[in-house]
Formats: C-alpha cells, structure tokens, sequence
C-alpha cells in the first residue's frame, strides 16, 4: 500500500478550507464574537495575575492550595501558578473546536458551551486571587 502524496496534499487543503469556513460561519455570530472577547479578556488577567504573583514572590517556593479546615494542602514551586491560567485557556480552546464540530445552527449549545467556558475561567481566576491573597496577605 503506498501514500500518494498528492491526495494526501488534496486532502489537506480541503480540510483546511472546510474547517475555515466552519469558523467564518460561527464567528459570523455577534454573540459569539462577545463571549470570545470576555474569554480572552478573563484569561488575559489571568495570566497577567499569575505573572504578578511569580514576579513578586521572594521565595522559591509559594502556598498554591489553602483549605480552611486543614490549613496548607499544597506548596509548591512559583512556576506551578501557570497552570491555572493554562488549563483555563485550554478549557477554552477545547471548547471552541468542539463547538465548530457540533453547533450547525443551535445558538442554545452555543450559549451552554461558551457559557461553561466563562464560567470555568471566572472559577479559575477566583482561584489565581486566592493564591495571591494567601501568599501576599
């Protein structure tokens, strides 16, 4: 069985052009264009509080999870806070390509999804304010 690189070329281009279309059609939405603005707004100051926290931090080492009924739970390196904004914007991304696969026309699984993903990374973010007020306060 040999791979002939030119269907494999034709192949391609015509999954990139379906899928370019398949974004031009969902960003032709107003609404969709809102909640992906408030998106990367949110994980934005995310990452812009995570960077505040690593650059203001004197120690190499920072309280990344606090639970009132035990105490400390997990300390770790100041590199580790990038993992919360990263996993909200994967959330994001994730979210996004599963919705140009399934949406064909129902702006309510739009609505839910993107609203999952706001809400995820408000969730996220609240979390991010917590480590800084732990480690700053």
């Amino acid at each position: 069985m040999t791979i002939d690189s030119h269907k494999l070329l034709n192949l391609f281009y015509l999954s990139r052009a379906k899928l370019a279309d398949a974004i031009w059609r969902l960003l032709f939405a107003s609404y969709v264009r809102l909640y992906l603005v408030l998106l990367v707004a949110i994980n934005a100051s995310n990452w812009l509080l995570a960077f505040y926290v690593n650059k203001n931090v004197s120690q190499n080492l920072v309280v990344l999870h606090y639970n009132v009924n035990l105490g400390v739970n997990l300390i770790g390196d100041v590199s580790q806070i990038y993992i919360i904004p990263a996993l909200g914007l994967s959330f994001a991304i994730i979210n996004f390509l599963l919705l140009l696969n399934i949406y064909r026309n129902n702006s309510f699984l739009i609505h839910l999804i993107f609203g999952f993903s706001l809400l995820i990374n408000l969730f996220l973010i609240a979390g991010t304010v917590s480590v800084f007020l732990i480690n700053f306060r």
